[in-house]
């Protein structure tokens, strides 16, 4: 009696003792990118007299001051209602804000750019690079530079990219789930076309995309001739239907890869949603960490490239999900 419910307790550890230390490893890894990357979302941010910051910092507060004595070792945008600047900043600095007041103890070594209504430069503030006026005469403060600025700043940080894979997988995770409950005689007719032909699979999925591709660049050359729009709907909703198909292919991968990993760790047999959040949560996962490093990126392009190929063919082969392929021969009137 002790070794079957040990055995039932098992059954059920594995799958969810893995969804939980993938959303612990999300929640760690967000909270250190806010550390690393310096983003702050505040209601109000002072930066004291002898604090430092190290690296890019993007913060966004209703009242932003840097005291006299403060420093920040890196580039710096600020976005709020009121910003001062008594500190030093050693780079460029962009604020995008109501009021922006530069103090007499302000020292920046890099330019600062100003989209503003209001600005005050005190006479002793040092500014070594230039000083450049923006949203001037739009009249009103426009986010647009906070979008451009704070994510050039913040997409090198490596935290950043690998809690948004995290996240990513889990979401993934949770679609796969969903669309297995759903549709679930067509995604096994899509599972064992991938599993029994991946090669057939793989060329008709290339295929489909490299006409696409090729019909597209067609089409945006044809534009250059001045040929009429009427076939640029048909070319947007074509690629969503491409782009649709190719999220089914992936969710016909997560459910067999989700079974192979539960046999591998001896986890025994559990309902096909439980295996596809699990597959379809690691399989993202081994994808997208080849894109934490710029130097490893191929790696995941070069993987997402042939298993979406395959799992589109899979879709394409099988009507998606309405007949089997291969086709199973017919049986014969003597049997």
């Amino acid at each position: 009696m002790k070794s079957t419910e040990r055995r039932k307790i098992r059954r059920w550890w594995a799958p969810f003792g893995v969804l939980a230390l993938v959303a612990l490893a999300s929640v760690a890894c967000f909270a250190e990118a806010s550390d690393v990357s310096g983003f702050e979302l505040r209601k109000s941010y002072n930066l004291k007299s002898g604090e430092k910051r190290s690296g890019d910092q993007v913060v966004m507060a209703y009242t932003i001051t840097f005291e006299e004595g403060s420093l920040v070792d890196g580039n710096v945008t600020l976005t709020g209602n009121r910003v001062t600047l008594d500190g030093q900043v050693t780079g460029d600095v962009v604020v995008v804000a109501d009021r922006l007041k530069v103090g007499d103890t302000a020292h920046i070594t890099g330019d600062l750019v100003a989209c503003t209504k209001n600005v005050e430069r005190a006479p002793g503030a040092l500014i070594d690079g230039e000083f450049k006026r923006e949203c001037r005469d739009s009249g009103s403060v426009s986010f647009g530079r906070l979008v451009n600025s704070g994510w050039a700043s913040w997409q090198d940080s490596v935290f950043f990219r690998l809690g948004g894979s995290i996240v990513g997988a889990l979401l993934f995770g949770a679609l796969a789930a969903l669309i297995t409950t759903v549709f679930p005689r067509p995604l096994v007719r899509m599972s064992e076309s991938v599993y029994q032909s991946p090669v057939t699979a793989g060329s008709i999925g290339c295929l489909t995309m490299l006409v696409a591709t090729g019909l597209t660049v067609v089409y945006g050359i044809s534009l250059l001739l001045v040929l009429p729009l009427v076939l640029l709907p048909f070319v947007i909703v074509g690629w969503l239907v491409i782009g649709l198909l190719s999220l089914l292919g992936w969710v016909a991968l997560a459910e067999p890869f989700g079974i192979y990993l539960l046999h591998r760790f001896g986890s025994g047999r559990h309902p096909r949603m439980i295996a596809a959040v699990i597959g379809g949560v690691v399989l993202f996962l081994l994808i997208r960490v080849w894109s934490v490093f710029w130097f490893t990126a191929w790696i995941g392009l070069l993987a997402w490239m042939v298993l979406g190929s395959v799992g589109l063919g899979a879709v394409i082969l099988t009507r998606v999900g309405t007949r089997p392929y291969p086709q199973k021969p017919a049986r014969s009137g003597a049997d």
